[in-house]
């Protein structure tokens, strides 16, 4: 009879145990789909300070173009399974820091001539103009105008994570 208690008890732990991972994966997901579309969003509004700041209007850049960042650039070269020079060019350029991402935006499908667009870290909006050679791509040009900053926002469960992962670093299990 013990044992069968014993055993109801353990069957019954590991059962609440499941469900508390399986709630907290699903908390995770929502997490990271809220997280998703917090970036998109923050993207989209510095691009739009940015394209403002140089006299354009975003929404109509957007139906005239297209445009690549850097996690683009590094599917391609895994989708081409070779070093393109122009396309290592191209990422040279797109690296470094910046407030939001890089976008090197190309205009009326011309593939020889692109802008990259980015906010630098002291919020000054930042254009390159650079056209394609043989082997690189070259800059052009280069204008710099002061922007906006743009306000970053933490989705709660972010902050929730962190405490989470900072209590069980002070109090491992």
């Amino acid at each position: 009879m013990k044992f069968i208690s014993v055993l109801a008890i353990f069957l019954i732990t590991i059962s609440s145990h499941s469900v508390f991972a399986q709630e907290v994966k699903k908390q995770e997901a929502d997490c990271d789909r809220k997280k998703d579309i917090r970036s998109k969003e923050f993207n989209e509004q510095v691009m739009e300070d940015i394209f403002t700041s140089f006299g354009h209007k975003y929404e109509e850049i957007i139906d005239q173009s297209m445009y690549l960042n850097m996690i683009d650039l590094m599917k391609y070269t895994v989708l081409s399974g070779k070093r393109d020079k122009r396309l290592e060019s191209l990422k040279d350029h797109v690296s470094g820091e910046a407030v939001g991402e890089k976008r090197i935006y190309f205009f009326h499908g011309d593939p020889n001539t692109a802008y990259i667009f980015y906010k630098d870290q002291s919020n000054k909006n930042t254009v390159v103009h650079i056209k394609r050679e043989e082997n690189n791509w070259v800059v052009l040009d280069k204008q710099i105008k002061k922007g906006k900053k743009i306000q970053y926002s933490r989705k709660k469960c972010e902050d929730d994570y962190f405490m989470k992962r900072m209590f069980h670093n002070l109090y491992p299990e």
